[in-house]
């Protein structure tokens, strides 16, 4: 047999006899190999489609996020603030604030009650004192008690373990404990008249006896807004005005009082509106160049899409222009070209008319919210409605991942990861084939090359069995 030694796995010497070598019995199996090229190609052709679905997939998510930020209330009602004093006084308001104008005067910031005890010798020696310390703070528990929190000093801590004991617990507490200059300092955290008070054996050890210990009191800010007087326990006051904050950061003198405003701020709607109109473009325009036919009576037809003919895309496609320019919305009856929403060309090119839709979020920015999201409580459940409702609801059909409820597309790369794990499965088995057959033909063109050999070799003996014959005579 010959030995297997060339880049085919045949011998090189095969075929020395019988002249059928190699090459030979790789065009004998060509006809043979005809399967598993067509599943090689096609397993290529499905990778084609594949990223190509995977190109319209990112641009599809794209496009989601954009309708997705058309739906959300600070989109279309983010406030513009401003203040004629922000060193003293600031304004903000979330999407439920309304519109309006302020006069504030700080008369009292909001400070911090604090307990400051005496100077010890040293805040990393041994305290040499042993027993309990108790915070009664300001915090009140479900039954509208003060809460206390108790700690086991040791006789071996020092002034450090008593503020790191203290400290685990000033999540629930709202106390602090800092050391500043051998001096304990108790603090609360809230700001406001609050009161809290330090008990136990170990009181005047820690150097906070009532008479070595400074109490600041803590006080509330006062303030007067548009001449009405407000008392709170906070400089960050949230509750006067429904969706409104003001930072209150320093006192103002009489007579001086900050003019604060809270406006309607229309360039974020109109930019979530522009960028929605781009991304739609780009998803269609990657959509037109993957599905279109080229030129079909052509052989080779290069202009042809990885996705022509696909009829999931086509609809896809379709789907997208029949939704993106309606004659209205239910949300709020509105028509897309009264906010200069429209289609320009053959291809679906989406449009903005700047001019036009300026001058509908003037004059009713109400209903243009509406037309793109509009959220109704009916009894106990929310209906939702809008242009951009309906166009998610499109984009969520082809991503949804969800188990139980996959997307279209997601249905779709299962089934080509199915298609190419059988033909690989079936390339497999042709290639075992494949090398059976190979095998049989290198050892039927084997024993042949050996057979002519022989063959030669006993001619040659019998050639030269004549010849000396001949010269004998």
């Amino acid at each position: 047999m010959a030995s297997i030694t060339g880049a085919s796995g045949i011998s090189s010497i095969l075929g020395q006899y019988s002249g059928i070598g190699a090459d030979q019995i790789d065009q004998l199996l060509q006809g043979d190999a005809i399967p598993k090229l067509r599943a090689q190609n096609r397993i290529e052709d499905i990778q084609k489609e594949k990223t190509a679905w995977s190109d319209i997939k990112t641009r599809l998510n794209n496009f989601l996020k954009k309708t997705e930020d058309l739906q959300k209330l600070d989109t279309f009602q983010s406030k513009k603030a401003t203040s004629s004093n922000e060193a003293s006084v600031k304004i903000s308001g979330t999407a439920a604030a309304g519109e309006g104008k302020y006069s504030v005067q700080v008369k009292q910031l909001a400070t911090s009650t604090s307990l400051t005890g005496a100077k010890l010798a040293s805040n990393d020696q041994a305290l040499l004192a042993s027993g309990k310390l108790t915070l009664k703070t300001a915090e009140v528990d479900a039954d509208g008690k003060a809460k206390e929190f108790t700690f086991a000093i040791d006789s071996s801590d020092s002034l450090k373990d008593v503020a790191a004991k203290i400290n685990k617990e000033t999540k629930n507490s709202n106390i602090t404990a800092t050391i500043v200059d051998n001096r304990l300092v108790l603090s609360d955290k809230k700001t406001g008249d609050r009161t809290f008070t330090v008990e136990g054996s170990v009181k005047n050890s820690l150097g906070l006896s009532d008479t070595e210990a400074k109490a600041t009191q803590g006080q509330n800010a006062e303030f007067v807004l548009n001449g009405i007087d407000i008392t709170r326990q906070s400089n960050n006051v949230n509750d006067v005005i429904e969706g409104v904050t003001f930072e209150l950061l320093q006192t103002t003198e009489e007579g001086k009082d900050v003019s604060l405003t809270l406006t309607n701020d229309t360039s974020k709607m109109k930019t979530a509106v522009k960028d929605f109109v781009t991304q739609y473009n780009s998803l269609m325009s990657l959509i037109n160049d993957k599905v279109k036919v080229g030129d079909p009576s052509s052989d080779k037809n290069t202009d042809a899409g990885a996705l022509a003919g696909d009829s999931t895309l086509i609809r896809l496609q379709s789907e997208l222009r029949n939704m993106v320019a309606p004659a209205y919305t239910v949300g709020g009856g509105l028509k897309a070209n009264q906010l200069g929403i429209s289609i320009t060309d053959r291809q679906g090119t989406l449009a903005l008319d700047e001019k036009k839709f300026d001058e509908m979020l003037t004059k009713d920015p109400e209903a243009v919210k509406d037309f793109f999201f509009k959220s109704e409580k009916i009894g106990t459940e929310t209906k939702t409605s809008g242009y951009a409702v309906d166009l998610k609801d499109i984009a969520d059909k082809y991503l949804s991942e969800k188990s139980g409820n996959k997307g279209i597309l997601a249905v779709k790369f299962d089934t080509y990861e199915a298609n190419i794990k059988d033909l690989n499965k079936q390339i497999t088995r042709l290639d075992a084939v494949l090398e059976q057959k190979k095998a049989r033909y290198v050892d039927m063109f084997t024993r042949l090359d050996q057979a002519m050999m022989q063959a030669q070799e006993q001619m040659s003996w019998l050639i030269s069995q004549v010849d000396s014959f001949n010269s004998g005579k």
